[in-house]
């Protein structure tokens, strides 16, 4: 913080890695959602074959938080402690953005065992709420529900079910990181002449 004080003492951000931090707080959050995750699905507190549900919001507001926080507080440390009090909005984007995606890969490999060796039977009750959701729902006959699940199968296999749990967690990432790369950022006076 001392270039607060004295702000003619510029650190050079081409100097100084985001990867570090970011790598540090994507890691800690990624696990700290697989334990509360983990914590979660044993507690029962989740139905998975009901996206809309009530504890599943709260669920994802829950991860949402963590995420956030994760972002938070690794841009913070990044500005104080690494770049000496200033960071630019791109500069914050990026390492909430490196944050998110350390935490991507983490859930990939957090879902890809979950479905496959935790609750391999997940997928299954997951379709069957899918199919009788398709014909009281949606109005269709058996036959035309089974064919729509059979078209979209190869997305009910826990590669691809981690996967796109992983583009979404992405997404939601950059989303979040915009929003906290503009509320954090403090330019260096010496970029603002």
């Amino acid at each position: 913080m001392s270039t607060l004080d004295n702000p003619n003492d510029y650190v050079d951000p081409s100097k100084v890695s985001a990867w570090p931090t970011a790598s540090r707080y994507g890691l800690l959050a990624g696990l700290i959602l697989v334990v509360v995750g983990l914590l979660i699905h044993l507690s029962g507190m989740v139905d998975y074959t009901n996206q809309g549900g009530g504890a599943n919001w709260i669920v994802n507001l829950l991860n949402w938080g963590i995420t956030v926080a994760a972002i938070v507080m690794a841009v913070k440390q990044h500005r104080d402690e690494d770049l000496g009090g200033f960071i630019s909005f791109g500069r914050s984007f990026r390492v909430g953005f490196l944050v998110t995606l350390v935490i991507a890969v983490v859930s990939v490999v957090w879902g890809y065992i979950f479905f496959s060796f935790v609750e391999p039977g997940l997928i299954e009750d997951i379709l069957s709420a899918s199919r009788e959701q398709m014909i009281e729902q949606q109005g269709m006959s058996e036959e035309q529900a089974e064919q729509g699940l059979k078209m979209m199968s190869w997305m009910f296999t826990p590669a691809m079910m981690s996967l796109m749990g992983g583009i979404f967690s992405v997404i939601a990432g950059v989303i979040f990181s915009l929003i906290v790369g503009a509320i954090m950022k403090r330019e260096h006076p010496a970029n603002l002449a």
